[in-house]
C-alpha cells in the first residue's frame, strides 16, 4: 500500500497541479476534524476531489484530527454518548461521499485518556468494518513523551485496526536543541521494529516525509550557539543546492546526502530527504515485511519520488 497525505485547509483543492502519482492506492485529504469537547465535527468535504480520485482509481481514507487539543479530546473520549455521535457522524460522512474508509489522525492526547482512546477505537473499527470501511491510525514511534508518545496503547490498538500508520519523523523536530536528520535510515528501522513487537506487521504503513529542516546555527547575543530551523520541501532544497553550486555529502549511516554553507555568519546544515533517501526508506517495507508506507505529504515531493517508491515496493 501506498498511501498520500492530502493536505487540505480550505477543502478547495485543486486537481489541475497534482500530476501522476504513480503506485499511489490511497489518498488521505485533512477534511475533518473534532472541534470541541462535545463532539462537533468540522467538515471540508470537496466533492471535485473525490471525483478526480475516483477516476483514477484510488481508495479514500479521510483523515479526522482531534485538533491536537488533549483538553477537547479528553472530554469527548470520556462521555459515551459523545464517542457514539462522533462515530455515527464519522459513518454517515464516509458512507453519503462514498468514501472508502477512515484515517484518525489525533495527537497531544493526555496519558490519563489511554484508556479511553482504546474504548474509541474498540467502538468505531467494527462498526466502519461491518459497512466495508477501513480504519486506519497515525502513531508514533515509542518514545518519552506522555502526550505524544505514551498515551498511545499500540498493542491493544494494533488488535482492533485495519491498519497504523507510523509516524516515523521529526527524529530532530522543529524546536530540537540540535540540529539533524528528520528521519535517519537507522532511526526508522529502529521505531519500526519497536511498533512490530507489539503490532502485526500486515498492519504497518511506515510514515515517509517529504520534507526536510534547514538548520541554522549562530550565536546569540551571550556567545552561546543558537539552533533555530525551518521545514521545507524536497523542490526548495533541490533548488538550493543547484542555484548555490553547493557540495552534497553522501551520510552512510544516516541514508541520506548532507549539505552545510556559510552566510552572513551563520552556518546553514540540511540531511536532504530526495529520491536516494526515499528508496532506501521504501526497501525497508520489503526487508521487514509490512505492508507499505504513509507519504507526508503530497505537493513536498519532487516528481521522481513516486515512481521510486512505487519500483522499490514492487
Amino acid at each position: 500500500i501506498t498511501l498520500s497525505w492530502e493536505y487540505d485547509s480550505r477543502g478547495r483543492i485543486n486537481t489541475d497541479y497534482i500530476g501522476d502519482l504513480d503506485g499511489v492506492d490511497v489518498t488521505s485529504p485533512t477534511w475533518l476534524s473534532i472541534v470541541n469537547g462535545k463532539g462537533e465535527i468540522k467538515s471540508k468535504v470537496n466533492n471535485a476531489y473525490i471525483s478526480w480520485a475516483k477516476e483514477r482509481g484510488y481508495k479514500i481514507w479521510p483523515l479526522v484530527n482531534n485538533s491536537f487539543d488533549p483538553d477537547i479530546t479528553h472530554e469527548f473520549l470520556n462521555d459515551t454518548l459523545t464517542r457514539e455521535r462522533i462515530i455515527n457522524e464519522l459513518l454517515n460522512i464516509v458512507k453519503n461521499n462514498e468514501l472508502d474508509g477512515i484515517n484518525i489522525d489525533f495527537e497531544n492526547i493526555y496519558l490519563k485518556d489511554k484508556d479511553e482512546l482504546v474504548q474509541f477505537i474498540r467502538e468505531l473499527t467494527p462498526i466502519f468494518n461491518s459497512n466495508n470501511l477501513i480504519v486506519s491510525m497515525d502513531v508514533t514511534i515509542k518514545g518519552g513523551s506522555y502526550t505524544w508518545s505514551k498515551c498511545f496503547d499500540r498493542k491493544e490498538l494494533g488488535k482492533v485496526l485495519d491498519f497504523m500508520a507510523i509516524m516515523t519523523y521529526d527524529e530532530h523536530w522543529a524546536t530540537s536543541p540540535k540540529a539533524g536528520s528528520v528521519a535517519s535510515i537507522g532511526w526508522v528501522e529502529k521505531g519500526i521494529k519497536g511498533i512490530m513487537k507489539d503490532v502485526p506487521k500486515e498492519k504497518i504503513l511506515m510514515g515517509v516525509p517529504f520534507y526536510t529542516r534547514i538548520w541554522i546555527e549562530e550565536k546569540d547575543a551571550t556567545g552561546k550557539n543558537k539552533v533555530t530551523s525551518k521545514a521545507v520541501s524536497m523542490k526548495y532544497v533541490e533548488n538550493l543546492i543547484n542555484d548555490n553550486n553547493l557540495k552534497k555529502v553522501w551520510l552512510q549511516d544516516k541514508g541520506q546526502y548532507y549539505v552545510e554553507y556559510m552566510k552572513n555568519n551563520k552556518r546553514y546544515r540540511i540531511w536532504v530527504e530526495d529520491k536516494k533517501s526515499i528508496e532506501l526508506k521504501a526497501r525497508l517495507v520489503n526487508e521487514l515485511d509490512i505492508s507499505g508506507v504513509a507519504t507526508w505529504r503530497r505537493g513536498f515531493e519532487t516528481t521522481d519520488v513516486w515512481k521510486a517508491i512505487d519500483d522499490m515496493l514492487n
